[in-house]
């Protein structure tokens, strides 16, 4: 199995400043634990050009690649189809760029002892590649990367959403799945997390499959967990 898995790091225990209204507190909505999709969430939009992968691996306009591919009747056609895809996933992931804020919202979640992942369609290698050009987040700083190497129906299954929550021990409905894409939103509604749509200030929102919020950029995540992370601990004191 593929799936890249990590010990949380220890909680601080410093306690939580964040304004919390008490209506919000009793609402059902709670955020334990995040997953982002990768490229066009945690990247800068536009790094992969599927029209022209479409039409490098014979896929009908409209088709999902990935579903295209793995319906190929050989093994050969299937493998070539990869070898290609893979290959515009890397040059591509070597250009990547972060999204604008995806680096702060990160070391935000994890300064709140958030459990922070990744769930993409994209390869691990690629993955790793366009991590290499963050420049205060690496790998090792993500609770779990599952990508399309592992052994779970790519999104918009709920597949690979329901894994990392039980990889993760949160229940899925604490789980927000951040995404800039339809199959995020749908795939999140299906397992029954909680769901964000990015529109990086553009795209506009999959409207089959509302999402709980909508974000122009990454930015607007920070107010959402602090409003919608659980209450630190309160330690009884029994002297004086």
């Amino acid at each position: 199995m593929s799936f890249f898995l990590l010990h949380n790091q220890a909680e601080s225990g410093k306690s939580d400043s964040y304004p919390r209204p008490m209506d919000l507190q009793s609402s059902t909505k709670l955020i334990r634990a995040v997953l982002f999709d990768f490229d066009g969430t945690l990247t800068e939009p536009g790094s992969l050009d599927f029209g022209v992968i479409r039409d490098a691996v014979g896929c009908p306009k409209g088709r999902p690649v990935l579903e295209f591919i793995n319906s190929m009747a050989s093994q050969a056609e299937r493998a070539e189809a990869f070898k290609i895809l893979d290959a515009f996933e890397a040059e591509a992931a070597r250009q990547s760029r972060p999204n604008a804020g995806a680096e702060e919202v990160l070391e935000f979640l994890r300064a709140r002892g958030m459990k922070v992942g990744i769930i993409s369609r994209n390869s691990l290698a690629s993955i790793r590649t366009a991590l290499d050009n963050f420049g205060r987040i690496q790998s090792l700083d993500f609770a779990i990367i599952l990508s399309r190497d592992d052994p779970f129906n790519p999104k918009p299954s709920p597949e690979g959403i329901l894994a990392a929550a039980r990889i993760l021990g949160v229940p899925v409905a604490q789980v927000l799945v951040v995404g800039d894409f339809v199959f995020d939103v749908e795939a999140g509604h299906k397992a029954g997390a909680l769901t964000a749509f990015l529109t990086n200030r553009g795209s506009s929102h999959p409207c089959a499959y509302p999402s709980d919020f909508t974000l122009e950029h990454l930015g607007e995540l920070k107010e959402i967990v602090s409003l919608y992370a659980p209450l630190p601990a309160i330690s009884s004191c029994t002297g004086y």
